[in-house]
């Protein structure tokens, strides 16, 4: 009998959708997978409503021009430049493959988000990943000379994610300078993931595109801005001309999102923005994010607040997350699953406040009755 490829057995079960199932499977609170607990706002589900039977048939690969001329506008480019994909995942791998060959290498910072190492890879080329800095009393720290000594002449692009997946580190303007002018001297491309890019506290991100928008592909979500992760609609913001080129790459990775819902988030996005939905989103999420971090406080444990993200990281020396999920009942993400080269901090978590204040509630008081077991 033939095998399956190596590339095939090789792969896993997400961390993601393992610590899904094992919640699941205990009853336990899900604070570790990020999606919302509720429905999409009406205004999305509505025009998703009107959509259905007046768009259902293949768009262009690159995407409906409603909702590229949409998204164009909201991100202050040419609509012309944008492809539209199957959420944020396929716009990555899309430009994986698009970008990078055998034999170069990408830099990314870790931790890392699971699912840039392997896109790289069967892209053919290397992902080389460079430390981030985790002091107990001041948070996350960004190491530019550090990035800058892992460039070798293979080295193709950077591949960066702000606000910053799993830490909620949002980069300063400073950085992002320093980070361009890396790029620029070595000639690499730029791929900025920003798919929390409204979801931030604090001023707004500066986005990469502005500062070089001759490398800068932009990746984004409407599952992340509009609270519905699971319609799969994503895009990829490309410099001047370049989108062509993706979308005959793009054509035969999912040919095209699907169609109604392009067009309902086309119609969404205006609303979205006039409407100030995305300034309510952010005021609900940072109470959320307070009633979860200062829970964790009280029962002893170290927390770095995000400056970005529904995701917050946390240190505890003896939590484990397959010990909270079975017998505290609470499933978070395990810091480990964000390191490949690098040890992960001891002890280190990341949990997700993008779930309802009564889930967080419920999540704290199963923690406590779990500490006061264990004293």
């Amino acid at each position: 009998m033939p095998q399956l490829h190596d590339r095939a057995r090789a792969s896993q079960e997400s961390i993601f959708s393992r610590m899904s199932r094992l919640a699941a499977q205990h009853g336990a609170v899900n604070l570790g997978q990020g999606f919302p607990p509720g429905p999409p706002p009406s205004f999305l589900l509505s025009a998703a409503r009107d959509a259905v039977g007046r768009s259902d048939q293949y768009t262009p690969p690159a995407g409906l021009g409603a909702l590229r001329d949409a998204l164009g506008a909201d991100l202050g480019v040419d609509g012309a430049d944008i492809t539209v994909t199957c959420g944020a995942t396929e716009a990555l791998n899309v430009l994986a493959l698009s970008l990078y060959g055998p034999g170069d290498e990408v830099l990314m910072l870790e931790p890392v988000f699971d699912v840039y190492l392997p896109q790289v890879r069967l892209a053919g080329a290397t992902p080389v990943t460079v430390p981030m800095r985790l002091d107990p009393h001041a948070g996350w720290a960004f190491d530019l000379n550090a990035l800058a000594a892992a460039v070798t002449p293979r080295t193709r692009g950077l591949l960066l994610n702000s606000p910053f997946n799993p830490t909620g580190t949002v980069f300063t303007p400073e950085e992002l300078a320093g980070i361009v002018a890396l790029a620029r001297r070595h000639d690499l491309w730029i791929v900025s993931d920003e798919v929390y890019d409204e979801l931030y506290f604090g001023e707004r991100p500066v986005s990469l595109r502005t500062l070089a928008p001759e490398r800068t592909f932009t990746v984004g979500s409407a599952g992340k801005r509009l609270e519905a992760t699971g319609w799969r609609v994503g895009w990829i913001a490309a410099p001047p001309g370049l989108g062509a080129g993706l979308n005959g790459v793009r054509q035969v990775t999912s040919f095209c999102a699907p169609a109604p819902l392009q067009a309902a988030v086309a119609a969404a996005l205006p609303v979205a923005r006039d409407s100030g939905f995305y300034d309510e989103l952010r005021a609900a999420y940072a109470a959320r994010r307070d009633l979860l971090a200062g829970g964790l406080r009280a029962l002893g444990v170290t927390v770095f607040e995000p400056r970005g993200t529904y995701f917050l990281t946390a240190l505890h020396p003896t939590w484990t997350a397959e010990g909270l999920v079975g017998q505290a009942g609470v499933a978070v993400i395990p810091g480990d699953a964000f390191y490949v080269r690098h040890a992960a901090p001891p002890g280190l978590l990341r949990v997700a406040f993008c779930k309802s204040r009564d889930d967080i509630h419920r999540a704290l008081e199963r923690l406590d009755g779990y500490v006061r077991e264990q004293a």
